[in-house]
């Protein structure tokens, strides 16, 4: 496994643009010395600065991330509390009931480990070599009720996951709501797949961008209410 074929981008939603307010959805992919880490977040719409808390979970999943590696961690489980410590310091003077926001995180380390998190709606989609597999499903969640980090009870609300790589090859992409709530369920992972195939068949990270951002503006109207955020992933 030698090449990374990364592609990212977020559009803002119809009623956000109707409503003048800005994206509520952030996301950053940030390659260190000792890995590649991808975060995705999504504002909460009723929170009065959703837009605040979504890029400072991005910040603050980096810290926490930078931290965590100096320890010599390999207990994902460790990471959890101290996100939420530095993202409650960094939306400071802002509360976290104003703030909440979603958090779905990627990092594929150089040493062949992969680790995967959510806390709140959106999806992460994978593929260690085995088949597409979807991180959280929401059948377990309350209808139009979303935890987050301004609104967590227990950190054991996060879905997290992680992997030892050998010689497979690792497909990542994760998504805000905007995108995994408005496809046909049983057409999910199609759509992923032609996403990594479409990512593939460019050359250039440029390109992949302009894909991905040409997808999201293109988004069928009917669904295309909600800010949209693709970031997508692959290792060979």
């Amino acid at each position: 496994m030698r090449d990374e074929i990364v592609g990212y981008a977020s559009v803002m939603g119809a009623l956000h643009k109707s409503n003048r307010h800005p994206n509520q959805d952030s996301y950053l992919v940030k390659k260190y010395k000792f890995g590649t880490l991808m975060v995705v977040s999504d504002g909460m719409g009723s929170h009065a600065h959703a837009d605040v808390g979504s890029r400072s979970v991005c910040r603050s999943v980096s810290k926490a991330f930078q931290l965590w590696w100096e320890y010599g961690c390999d207990d994902i489980r460790l990471l959890i509390p101290v996100l939420h410590s530095i993202w409650g310091m960094d939306i400071y003077p802002y509360s976290k009931n104003e703030c909440g926001a979603t958090c779905l995180f990627a990092f594929v380390s150089v040493k062949g480990q992969v680790f995967l998190g959510q806390l709140g709606d959106g999806s992460i989609f994978y593929d260690i070599g085995d088949g597409i597999s979807v991180l959280k499903d929401k059948d377990d969640d309350f209808a139009n009720l979303t935890t987050g980090m301004g609104n967590l009870r227990s950190f054991e609300e996060w879905t997290l996951k992680s992997f030892v790589l050998s010689n497979q090859s690792v497909k990542i992409c994760l998504m805000t709501d905007g995108v995994s709530e408005t496809l046909i369920e049983d057409r999910r992972k199609d759509f992923v797949g032609l996403i990594w195939k479409r990512m593939f068949e460019k050359t250039n990270i440029v390109e992949r961008n302009n894909m991905v951002y040409k997808l999201l503006s293109e988004w069928n109207p009917i669904n295309s209410g909600d800010d949209r955020t693709i970031v997508s992933y692959e290792k060979r």
